[in-house]
């Protein structure tokens, strides 16, 4: 027998014992997976509806608008409107001026994670786009993992599939702070539910130097912290749940004061403003330059939903972003009682305030800004239950997620 028959022989009894089927490859967990298979899809759907609106239809080119990177149409399709500001933040720092629109009315965080990515790719818009894109991710994956411990699989499978593409959801993408505000506010919430109060208050911190909203959040954090010693507020008028909060205190003080270290962010952003321009809510100042004026119920029913009844629908002759808007806040204001029943007072009391807080100034970007407003998507993942909504959700969001990617890319003001 030769000398390579002899290794032959010692490889095939080699192989002879080897069970195939016992090798175990490495597997992503579902906590991953399935929330980045809602992002792959939905992030294709953004992608191929505004590069190929952009290079069909072309209308914003041939208007004085920007175009941040006219060599890459995948990125650039991402900039639009807002996106301007942060990335002005980036290269050239806050500036106020009053009575004009200034970049101050936007919040630190995304900035600040747009510059240390800058720092490796040198491209600020490139930047902006990778900081929206893994903060969708995450988002999708606490979210995911919220919604399992708060109803089951099946529920958070829905949940994070209608976030991903719901219609206004090309704002994940855009470099805007959609995507980083929900990231920051759900892990807020899963932690406070799993009770880090530690991990919950960082993220409750992020989310307060991240939107002017972020402060709700550590309302429901809060609130989460009281029911978890006996005190909601449809106990509130009874002695035994006062007690119980007052046990709670004396008994988790620390994790209860290292909640309310949260606000330090925002105020540290408050004393960068007061110190920089000598107004430390200058965020707040400049919004009337961005057409967000205070005008109450009456004046915002007089100016934003009386004129819809006077459109001609038969024509075509439709205010229809103002009509979108209404819905959606409509809509949201409509879903808080379910959502109050099935998740508790936290979550509804967050949507109703999220919605009321920019109402106040008119119904401009509400279906932008109901993106964040998880409970929402939640509910919905509820009622996807149901085979005839799940399967309306399915259909007819991507479709429209398409359209309005088509009429974010070419300069029409969507949300």
């Amino acid at each position: 027998m030769t000398q390579f028959s002899k290794h032959q022989d010692t490889l095939k009894k080699y192989f002879d014992k080897f069970d195939v089927s016992q090798l175990s490859l490495p597997t992503m967990p579902d906590w991953f997976w399935t929330p980045f298979q809602a992002f792959l899809f939905s992030r294709i759907v953004v992608w191929m509806a505004g590069y190929f609106s952009e290079i069909m239809i072309k209308a914003g080119w041939e208007k004085d608008f920007y175009h941040l990177s006219p060599d890459n149409i995948f990125l650039d399709i991402l900039a639009r409107w807002d996106s301007g500001f942060y990335i002005n933040i980036v290269e050239e720092g806050y500036m106020l001026v009053y009575g004009r629109i200034s970049n101050v009315a936007f919040f630190p965080l995304y900035p600040m994670l747009m510059s240390l990515v800058d720092l490796v790719f040198n491209n600020a818009l490139l930047s902006g786009i990778i900081v929206s894109h893994l903060s969708f991710l995450g988002a999708l994956i606490y979210l995911y993992r919220l919604t399992i411990l708060l109803c089951d699989e099946s529920t958070a499978q829905r949940t994070i599939f209608y976030t991903s593409v719901f219609p206004t959801s090309l704002f994940f993408s855009a470099v805007y702070t959609e995507s980083l505000f929900l990231f920051v506010s759900v892990a807020a919430i899963y932690y406070a539910h799993t009770r880090n109060w530690e991990l919950a208050t960082i993220f409750t911190l992020l989310a307060g130097v991240t939107r002017i909203t972020g402060g709700l959040v550590l309302g429901v954090v809060g609130l989460e912290w009281m029911r978890s010693h006996g005190w909601t507020l449809m106990t509130c008028y009874k002695k035994e749940a006062w007690l119980n909060l007052w046990q709670g205190i004396k008994k988790d003080w620390y994790s209860l004061l290292f909640i309310l270290l949260a606000p330090l962010g925002l105020l540290s952003h408050m004393y960068f403003l007061s110190d920089q321009f000598q107004d430390s809510i200058a965020f707040w100042s400049v919004q009337s330059a961005f057409n967000r004026k205070n005008l109450g119920l009456f004046g915002i029913i007089k100016r934003d939903f009386i004129p819809i009844l006077s459109q001609n629908f038969w024509t075509g002759g439709i205010w229809w972003n103002v009509l979108l808007d209404t819905t959606a806040a409509m809509f949201a204001l409509a879903a808080a009682p379910f959502v109050w029943r099935r998740f508790g007072e936290g979550f509804a009391i967050y949507i109703l305030l999220s919605i009321i807080v920019p109402l106040s100034s008119g119904t401009g970007s509400m279906t932008r800004y109901i993106l964040v407003l998880f409970p929402l998507f939640m509910i919905m993942g509820v009622w996807g239950e149901k085979e005839w909504v799940n399967r309306f959700f399915q259909t007819f969001f991507p479709i429209f997620l398409g359209i309005f990617t088509a009429v974010f890319v070419n300069w029409i003001f969507l949300a």
